[in-house]
């Protein structure tokens, strides 16, 4: 399967790319700067270059599944966070649906609501539109709801629930096996569920979505 990680210079998507490029499948880097190639060639994985602020129908062309794993990040405007987790997902998803790339896995995020007061609540808001954009197509889609991201080392278990409210936190080392596993897990398809850290191996937790 060609996989297009798009977001693939971040934390929690170069994680997964490492992943993909020790597996069976057939990874592509979307990145938005030439100079993050270097990173990205080192693990044989080829990139494209692309923007979600425009058109991807380029990027998406010829793959088979989309893992989107992009985010304005923390340190930008409110309208990024618009412009990139809101208007690019759905600009991602409409280009999936155009190419023919099925598979389409979000990652997203525990406390995702369109009316959200939280904090955060213009991300949330972002994230909760995106995904009921995604339950609206024809894609066989899986949102991963992580809670707080973290740089501890990967446990290889979680737990897995319907609900994804609340609180707690996830290693971006076990959210990156999940989000690969999801690509072979058709269980998965159509399905929404967060993922916090927890005593349940990551294959046995998602046989159970």
């Amino acid at each position: 399967m060609r996989v297009l990680v798009i977001g693939a210079n971040g934390n929690t998507a170069t994680r997964v790319l490492r992943r993909l490029a020790a597996s069976s499948h057939d990874p592509v880097a979307m990145i938005r700067n030439p100079d993050q190639r270097t990173k990205f060639d080192a693990l044989g994985v080829p990139t494209v270059l692309a923007d979600l602020e425009y058109p991807i129908d380029h990027a998406v062309s010829g793959c088979d599944a989309v893992i989107f794993a992009a985010g304005s990040g923390g340190h930008t405007g409110k309208d990024k966070t618009v412009l990139v987790d809101h208007i690019g997902a759905i600009r991602s998803m409409v280009a999936a649906q155009v190419n023919g790339a099925r598979r389409y896995i979000m990652l997203s995020s525990i406390n995702n609501d369109i009316r959200s007061t939280s904090p955060i609540a213009h991300y949330h808001k972002a994230k909760a539109h995106a995904d009921n954009h995604l339950r609206e197509t024809d894609l066989d889609y899986t949102i991963v709801c992580p809670g707080g991201l973290t740089d501890e080392a990967g446990t290889g278990t979680v737990q897995v629930s319907a609900d994804c409210n609340g609180r707690g936190l996830t290693s971006r080392e076990n959210l990156a096996e999940v989000l690969v596993a999801c690509l072979d897990q058709d269980n998965t398809i159509g399905k929404c569920f967060s993922l916090l850290e927890g005593p349940t191996p990551i294959a046995e937790a998602l046989a159970t979505v």
